[in-house]
């Protein structure tokens, strides 16, 4: 397999990200046509494309990043207590004065829901709501801005509503807008029992017949079905696996040398996160770490049908882990801005005008002031663009 190594520039990452390219995975991008989303750990919003055969890569800070949920048009990212609603905002993308005539998709944060202490992982969009997995409190939940969030399903062995991380409960999976599938670390009952627990006690949940379908596995996450099958990370393990969601009887498509974590597919093509060990977790690191000789963090793409490892991007500083993997179809060169706006720009997108707007103190002439408060002013930037 052929390699590729890059860094991000100093400019474009609070700490330095390199990274390590493996196989086709840039043109099995380029290809499909579209982006990947990822959140990594410790600290970064990651999107990977491909534009006339080159790797595109952006990378924004965050502190923290846990569960994604993406659509072109809107993004949303988990923190410990918060999400956060980010919009492309597509008529201002190419001229982003940070690098012009670049981006085809531009995320500019637009609310914060304020959940509490949900640390939440598989997130969905379901119309203005998001819904999501609510580790800590043990259940499905919605979160729409009217409460921290509204629980829908608990697991049929949870009794109380606790902030106590009872099971792990983690990832989910929906059909045809209904709740099927939710994976969890262990049947606990007890604040945090799941870390006293084998590794290998991880659950499958068929949630239509409120029963558990698998109780054997190992650091379950991810359960997505993908043209009426489905598939789990079974992470300890470092596996991906198609599940027959019936019987529960499963194979394993392909293993990886890394905790697997994240998953999302389009036209074929799974694409996997990876993490390096996350003994952090349990009192022992995971099974993988007995098999791989050494530990990756980063994203795999992987042929859905045979199992055959595409390529991937390893990440070799900068990133230890990857949450959740998220696909931005229709998208090759895709940025963010982050909370604070620290690169001292703000979008401004109204339904009759969109421009960028520059804060006094990185330098630039005033034109016109747009709105103020304290030591944070906007001021109009030249720069517009007329809807279409």
């Amino acid at each position: 397999m052929s390699e590729t190594d890059g860094q991000l520039p100093p400019a474009q990452a609070a700490h330095p990200l390199t990274w390590l390219v493996r196989g086709d995975f840039v043109n099995v991008l380029d290809r499909l046509g579209l982006s990947l989303i990822l959140s990594t750990r410790p600290n970064h919003i990651v999107f990977l494309g491909a534009a006339d055969g080159q790797l595109t890569f952006s990378a924004t800070p965050m502190i923290q990043p846990l569960g994604l949920a993406a659509e072109p048009g809107r993004i949303a990212v988990a923190t410990a207590r918060s999400i956060a609603v980010f919009a492309n905002v597509a008529r201002l993308a190419a001229h982003y004065p940070g690098q012009r005539d670049y981006y085809d998709a531009f995320f500019a944060p637009r609310m914060i829901h304020f959940t509490g202490d949900c640390h939440m992982h598989d997130m969905i969009f379901a119309g203005g709501a998001i819904i999501g997995a609510n580790t800590n409190f043990s259940c499905i939940c919605r979160v729409d801005g009217v409460h921290s969030f509204t629980p829908l399903w608990l697991p049929p062995f949870i009794t109380q509503l606790r902030a106590e991380d009872r099971c792990h409960l983690n990832g989910f999976a929906a059909e045809g807008g209904e709740l099927r599938y939710v994976t969890a670390m262990s049947v606990s009952d007890v604040e945090a029992g799941w870390r006293d627990l084998s590794d290998s006690e991880g659950i499958l949940i068929d949630t239509k017949a409120n029963a558990v379908l698998r109780s054997d596995l190992c650091m379950p996450h991810s359960p997505r079905l993908f043209g009426g099958m489905l598939y789990v990370l079974n992470g300890g393990q470092g596996e991906v696996l198609q599940v027959d969601g019936s019987s529960g009887r499963s194979k394993v498509v392909t293993a990886l040398p890394a905790f697997t974590h994240g998953l999302a597919a389009h036209a074929g093509i799974l694409f996997v996160g990876m993490s390096q060990d996350r003994v952090t977790r349990k009192k022992g690191p995971p099974p993988v770490t007995g098999r791989a000789r050494a530990m990756v963090a980063g994203v795999a793409a992987i042929d859905m049908k045979s199992g055959r490892i595409l390529g991937g991007l390893d990440f070799t500083a900068g990133v230890t882990e990857v949450y959740d993997v998220q696909t931005l179809p229709g998208i090759r060169r895709a940025g963010m801005q982050n909370l604070l706006a620290s690169d001292g720009y703000v979008a401004v997108d109204t339904p009759n005008a969109a421009f960028w707007a520059k804060r006094p103190e990185d330098g630039m002439h005033h034109v016109q002031d747009v709105a103020g408060s304290g030591n944070y002013h906007i001021k109009i930037r030249t720069v517009s663009v007329d809807p279409k």
